[in-house]
């Protein structure tokens, strides 16, 4: 293998491949030998097909698309490990020239992370965000969701209607039976006004129109206040509303101090010098313009400049953390890991192995370590800044009780 780079800009690099000859005619043997196990053709036995009759088929080059495929898979991660080219977003190859009896010579587009210029952040003053307070409105919002975490159904009389957010049972013609939420809007409002025994027929997004029987019909009972404090061990509605306070408060304060560590690490990214990979930017947005559209909803150029701009900002953070963290020397041992594993399986209500095993299946375990070392590389950087308090705070939208 012949292996020659090119660099074009900051960030892209040109890497060009030369596959021996030798190589190149071993992988069409190899790929052909693997066809004849699988294909039939009248008047051959299966594995005994000629391959001068499949070229003259299929044309000679019926092998080349695969034997390209599988070289470049191979080969490609051995030339850019050689040339010591660490891809930030996924290669692009193209094919230069490639028969049989010729090397085999492909060429690939390689966007890199270049290396940061970290500014001085030993005794950085970076001003703190305003910290929000805890207002009634908020509080009111956490006891409405609890009563609709403990709402009970109660069966409506037999004549009575079906009205908007009403729970309605409904049973198919093969007798399978389900329940289903009545709205004012959307494919379930042809249930409104029905009573218990008519048909009615619906018409879900995901399927075809479907009869169904009206076998039953709810209303939603949300408990009062009281009687929600006393569901959940309180004596009185102020006690429930006070414990709901001390845990929003407590959030707050959980969420504020990841806010200064942000604003703390965003203040060094705007003053050090960090490029990110235009076609990296690209490629993750259109995976999340791939994920909202797998979910029906398809953004608008507005909200696309949003997300481009959040998936820089990322890129940058964690281009400066990478560069602090080695600056620094911060890493996380195994055995630190292991009785992070272990503290964070007895919050979760498991044992550190069978966590270790889902993290490792859902490939997550590295990520997690990551996260691990960049918090600590942030709890250094509130160490060695100096955070400072607003200048001004907003006012909050109701004062605190």
């Amino acid at each position: 293998m012949k292996t020659t780079i090119q660099q074009n800009s900051e960030t892209q690099y040109v890497v060009q491949v030369e596959i021996s000859s030798d190589v190149v005619d071993q992988k069409l043997e190899e790929v052909y030998r693997r066809l004849l196990r699988t294909l039939e053709v009248p008047g051959f036995r299966r594995g005994h097909i000629p391959r001068a009759f499949l070229e003259q088929r299929f044309g000679k080059d019926f092998l080349y698309e695969d034997s390209q495929a599988e070289l470049i898979e191979e080969y490609l991660p051995k030339a850019l490990a050689e040339l010591k080219v660490e891809p930030a977003a996924r290669p692009e190859p193209k094919v230069v020239e490639f028969a049989a009896g010729r090397p085999f010579r492909f060429e690939v587009s390689v966007e890199v992370f270049p290396e940061v210029e970290l500014a001085d952040y030993a005794g950085l003053e970076v001003e703190a965000p305003a910290k929000p307070r805890v207002t009634q409105k908020e509080i009111d919002h956490a006891i409405e969701e609890l009563r609709v975490q403990h709402a009970t159904l109660v069966p409506k009389p037999r004549g009575a209607p079906v009205e908007a957010e009403d729970v309605v049972v409904i049973r198919r013609r093969d007798g399978e039976t389900r329940e289903i939420q009545a709205r004012a809007e959307g494919w379930t409002a042809v249930l409104l006004g029905k009573r218990v025994g008519e048909t009615v027929e619906l018409e879900p997004p995901e399927g075809q129109r479907l009869p169904v029987i009206i076998d039953g019909i709810k209303r939603i009972s949300l408990p009062d206040a009281e009687e929600l404090a006393k569901t959940l061990g309180h004596d009185s509605e102020e006690a429930l509303r006070e414990d709901i306070r001390e845990k929003l408060k407590e959030h707050v304060a959980r969420e504020q101090e990841r806010r200064v560590r942000l604003a703390a690490l965003d203040a060094i990214v705007e003053r050090s010098k960090v490029a990110v990979p235009a076609r990296l930017v690209e490629q993750l947005l259109q995976e999340e313009r791939a994920y909202l559209g797998s979910r029906g909803h398809e953004p608008s150029e507005s909200e696309l400049a949003q997300v481009r701009e959040a998936i820089v900002r990322r890129l940058k953070r964690e281009r400066v953390l990478q560069a602090i963290k080695q600056k620094e020397n911060i890493s996380l041992t195994d055995e630190e890991f292991e009785s992070f594993l272990k503290e964070e399986a007895e919050r979760r209500g498991t044992n550190p192995v069978r966590l270790k095993a889902i993290l490792e299946r859902e490939g997550q375990l590295e990520r997690v370590r990551q996260e691990q070392e960049n918090q600590r590389v942030l709890s250094l950087l509130m160490e060695k800044i100096q955070i400072i308090k607003p200048k001004r705070r907003e006012r909050a939208e109701a004062e605190e009780e």
